[in-house]
């Protein structure tokens, strides 16, 4: 069961984490190949930060929130396949370090996922 959880609670801080550096860094218009802030970067910035929070919510009950984790990674595949076709149409450089961290997230949260399954999830109301 403490597998389960220490798995669990590392995908939500990890993906968290990764949220907010997107978040601050879209804010930074030389890092979006801007001369100046523009509306959309601060909506994406909104978004990410709100969805890290989200994730650190769901921390808080790790094994009846861990459903939260199956929308992560629709979200981090969408924003990798987003960062690979801007560098495909040469709008930015292609990162290996990027991609590679897109895909070890996914894999570490599908991971976690398949080994929470099946675990008794108690009520804990208070």
């Amino acid at each position: 069961m403490k597998s389960k959880i220490f798995w669990l609670r590392l995908s939500y801080w990890t993906a968290a984490i990764a949220d907010f550096g997107i978040g601050v860094s879209v804010l930074i218009p030389e890092r979006m190949g801007l001369n100046e802030f523009v509306y959309p970067m601060g909506l994406i910035s909104a978004v990410v930060i709100s969805w890290g929070i989200m994730l650190l919510i769901a921390d808080r009950k790790p094994l009846e929130r861990r459903w939260v984790l199956i929308p992560t990674i629709v979200v981090i595949a969408l924003l990798t396949s987003v960062r690979i076709y801007a560098a495909y149409i040469d709008l930015i450089q292609f990162s290996i370090p990027y991609l590679l961290l897109g895909l070890l997230l996914i894999i570490m949260i599908s991971y976690s996922l398949i080994i929470s399954r099946g675990g008794v999830v108690e009520n804990n109301d208070e």
